[in-house]
């Protein structure tokens, strides 16, 4: 297993006990998610999309990211609906099926089965994923939220938001084929290095026993969308887009991961219902942990 991997379900562990044995609580999970959401997330955002180069054909991947994600955001929509889903929880199902968990569990997959050249590739869909997650995601994850039952509430709180900045600000640089300038870099990296465990402690947190029994048809089926939902897109967008090799295997492979533990950051900042977005987050992660042996062999089909 990935040490970035090894950490995270470490730290994750550690954040689950604390709530556990009530040395820490759901209180502390929301300061901390706020921390996260406002400082360490956009350094990330920076410092990751920044060695990035646009190449004539790098369109492919982040267009294969929103082939996967708004038809999955569309199919997650209509359940909610169709199960008649209070707004909040209609927000997190959204939130915790859309996201897919790139810095914490594919980066570090993809970097030990396909190295350096794979990790870009993951990168180049990320910028797709994450010019979604920061404008059409949260702004769903906005809209839904109790505290904000307003348009203009709404609206002000989804373009006031930090790594939406932090993302607007990198592609403008890179479209113009800019970096950053390298002192910034150097000092957002520490920022940015602190983001996973951070996130991986908000994830323990949230965690209740009860609330995860509570919650567990609800949050299994929307295991099964986040995942299965988009292993199939994953599989029909590389069709559409004529996708090949280790292209065509990482699009497959990303699509298909856990939710991403910034679903609980979102649906702390949105006032969603947090306990069933870290059930789903939880329960996708242990099953992506449980297939991990099986990806070598997998990522070897994938490229024949």
């Amino acid at each position: 297993m990935p040490p970035a991997l090894q950490a995270f379900i470490a730290i994750f562990t550690m954040g689950t006990l604390l709530r556990s044995f009530g040395v820490l609580t759901k209180a502390h999970a929301e300061r901390l998610a706020t921390l996260v959401f406002s400082i360490c997330l956009p350094a990330t955002i920076l410092v990751s999309l920044d060695p990035i180069t646009f190449s004539p054909t790098a369109w492919k991947l982040p267009a294969a990211a929103c082939l996967v994600t708004l038809p999955l955001l569309l199919c997650s929509w209509l359940l909610a609906r169709l199960l008649q889903l209070p707004r909040p929880t209609q927000g997190g199902f959204l939130v915790a099926t859309g996201l897919i968990n790139s810095v914490y569990f594919s980066y570090p997959v993809v970097l030990a089965t396909f190295g350096e050249e794979g990790l870009g590739h993951a990168v180049l869909f990320d910028v797709g994923q994450s010019l979604l997650a920061f404008t059409v995601v949260y702004g769903l994850a906005v809209w839904h939220g109790d505290g904000s039952p307003s348009a203009r509430p709404a609206m002000l709180q989804f373009l006031s938001a930090p790594p939406l900045w932090a993302l607007c600000g990198i592609l403008a640089l890179k479209l113009a084929g800019l970096s950053l300038p390298s002192w910034l870099h150097h000092l957002l990296t520490p920022i940015h290095l602190t983001t996973t465990p951070l996130a991986s402690l908000v994830l323990g947190l949230s965690i209740s026993f009860v609330a995860l029994g509570r919650n567990a048809p609800l949050a299994l089926l929307g295991v099964v969308v986040r995942m299965g939902g988009g292993l199939l897109l994953g599989l029909a967008a590389v069709i559409l887009l004529e996708l090949t090799g280790m292209e065509r295997a990482i699009v497959i492979l990303v699509s298909a991961m856990p939710s991403a533990v910034n679903a609980v950051v979102f649906a702390t900042e949105a006032h969603l219902d947090e306990d069933l977005v870290a059930s789903i987050v939880a329960l996708s992660i242990c099953i992506g942990i449980a297939v991990l042996p099986w990806l070598p062999r997998l990522s070897l089909f994938l490229l024949g």
